[in-house]
Parts: structure tokens; sequence; C-alpha cells
């Protein structure tokens, strides 16, 4: 399979992790192998300060592991030409697909999740590259048309095995 990764983007607090949750499930669940990267827009320390892995890379190791029975992370700078795809390339070789969580300016293909009582518009009126809209609750006649204009296929929130059918059947043309 192709990894063109798929975006899941919406407003805060309309569900996208619980979303990214459901679908990672369902794929796993098709035996897919399934890597996932959680956007941040803020900068942000990803490590414990004080804990020694933090202290490893103040000191300056490039890049600083942890390790444990069950668990391992790789903490690397972030420098202004490592893009994500970039980092996809590099570690998730092992993987079927790859979801990233936000990053509504991002260029890959997205799904747009919109629910628990969003009160902003949806973003794909601005968005580029939104292929899908996840809501729980009905469309404006106006968001309705746009969407369907935009040949955007809309999917009701309980329809999961319905939206991952649809990520598998057009993610290796980038849905």
């Amino acid at each position: 399979m192709k990894k063109n990764p798929v975006q899941i983007i919406g407003h805060p607090g309309c569900g996208k992790t619980t979303l990214m949750v459901e679908i990672i499930q369902e794929l796993v669940n098709r035996q897919i192998t399934v890597g996932s990267i959680k956007h941040s827009a803020h900068s942000h320390e990803l490590d414990k300060p004080g804990k020694d892995s933090f202290c490893h890379r103040k000191a300056g190791a490039v890049p600083a592991a942890m390790m444990t029975r069950d668990m391992a992370a790789i903490f690397l700078p972030r420098d202004q030409n490592m893009s994500v795809d970039d980092l996809i390339r590099q570690y998730f070789t092992g993987t079927d697909m790859v979801l990233i969580e936000g990053w509504i300016s991002g260029p890959h293909a997205k799904i747009e999740v919109y629910g628990n009582g969003c009160d902003r518009p949806p973003l794909f009126h601005q968005v580029k590259n939104v292929r899908a809209f996840v809501t729980d609750q009905p469309l404006a006649p106006s968001d309705a048309a746009t969407a369907q204009t935009l040949h955007i296929k809309i999917f009701d929130r309980s329809a999961i095995q319905k939206l991952v059918a649809y990520i598998l059947l057009a993610a290796p043309s980038g849905i």
C-alpha cells in the first residue's frame, strides 16, 4: 500500500483525537499497520525538564533517546528544513498508512471532523485538500452545497467502518 498521509483536522474540541483513535483501531482490526503523528502549532517541550533524557539532549546529544522495557522515544531537534514527510520517510517505513492529527495548513489530503456542538463554520470553506467531512450534526444547506461543489464526501460520525473503507479505497491516490 502506498503511503499517502491523511490528515485529520477540525476546530479545537470537535473530536479529532477521538476520531483518530477510532480510525486507527479499525485499521489495526483490518490488519493494516498505521503510524500516527500529532502536529502542534505551538512550540513546547516534549521531554520532561530535569529528567535524564532531557539533560542529555540539553548537553548536546543528537539524537537523544530513552528506552524502557515497553517503549522507546527519540528526541530530535527540529530544524527549519525538516518536514513531516522527512519524518515519515525515515521513521515510518514499517507502516502501511500514516495519519496526522492536526496541521490544517499541511499539504496532504484531509478529513475534517465536525461535532460536539462546534459553533464555528466548517474549515473546508477555506482549507485546501479536504476530501471528507465527518459530522454528528446536520450541515447547514449552504455548507452542504459547498461540500458538494468541492466534491467532499460526507460521513456520519458513527460510520467509522464506511469512513475507513473510503480511506483505504482512496488512500493510494491521496484520497
